[in-house]
């Protein structure tokens, strides 16, 4: 088999390695050591919806209670307006209070600094509350303004037929949004590994076709399994023994951001279905409209 240039995943290793690809589009690599380990900005940005806002509720409430505690350290009564009256909890709430008015720049009137030591600490909070809610906003405006592309891939390749007998490899892909993307470029690479030495060798698969013009409906990326492809004459033992993974790059314009925009995913040997065909993912409205069932892009049916 004819093996390109390594396309940046590496091909000594000492033993079996995880697939390269996994189906989020990361990479199976884990960083040790070196300067600047980790980037907080980046680990914000990228991180998912949930965890980002439990990340920033977490940390308003940890800066509050810390200056909660201040108070309370320098003498709850050093705030004018607030009762000394009550057991622990109830100074600690007052404290806190204060504090979150203070930090969100609210100041309702009726607690206020009665000292200067109190007056520099509220002042210095008001200091971190703008600076806190300036980095968020800039999170959050990183985070809506970051073109990303969701393309939704077939759960499964398939090795199908074409009707004159021809062998090919397929899987699937659509938009899972409503944006436009133009000039959807595909590149699939096949990385293999060697049982002896677990090298690891790349091969370009070349495609039936490697681009579109338009992405609205779905588009099955195809290789036709000719005498020159590298995968021509093996079967699934064959795979599993090469620990065989298809690696796929996507790339298109985003019409909306009027930006690249990039996808990655791979199919691993047990991810390939034997024989198979998809079926049909879109048909035509009453109202001539063509409407795409996003559900039945995993489906397939035995060849006939």
């Amino acid at each position: 088999m004819s093996t390109t240039l390594d396309p940046g995943i590496g091909e000594k290793f000492s033993r079996r390695t995880k697939r390269a690809i996994n189906h989020d589009g990361s990479f199976n690599v884990r960083r040790r050591g070196g300067p600047h380990r980790h980037d907080p900005y980046q680990w914000l940005i990228r991180m998912n919806w949930w965890p980002f806002i439990g990340v920033v509720v977490g940390f308003f409430l940890l800066l509050n209670v810390a200056f909660a505690g201040g108070y309370l350290l320098l003498g709850l009564n050093q705030l004018a307006g607030t009762s000394t009256v009550g057991g622990a909890g109830h100074h600690f709430l007052s404290a806190l209070f204060f504090s979150v008015q203070t930090f969100t720049s609210v100041g309702y009137g009726h607690v206020y600094p009665a000292t200067n030591a109190t007056g520099f600490l509220s002042s210095l909070e008001a200091l971190v509350g703008v600076l806190t809610f300036a980095l968020a906003t800039g999170l959050l405006y990183g985070r809506f303004s970051r073109p990303t592309a969701r393309i939704h891939f077939s759960h499964s390749a398939i090795i199908s037929r074409r009707a004159d007998g021809m062998p090919c490899l397929q899987f699937r892909i659509a938009n899972q949004r409503n944006n436009i993307l133009i000039n959807l470029e595909a590149r699939v690479l096949l990385k293999t590994v060697d049982a002896a030495t677990n090298d690891q060798r790349y091969a370009f698969l070349p495609l039936e076709r490697d681009s579109v013009n338009f992405f609205p409906l779905s588009w099955t990326i195809v290789h036709d399994i000719t005498p020159d492809s590298p995968l021509h004459g093996l079967g699934p033992e064959d795979y599993a023994r090469l620990d065989l993974e298809i690696l796929v790059q996507l790339k298109g314009f985003d019409d909306t951001f009027a930006q690249d925009v990039h996808a990655r995913n791979s199919y691993t040997h047990d991810e390939i279905e034997w024989h198979r065909r998809y079926v049909r993912a879109y048909e035509v409205a009453e109202d001539g409209v063509a409407v795409i069932d996003l559900d039945l892009l995993h489906q397939t049916e035995a060849l006939g």
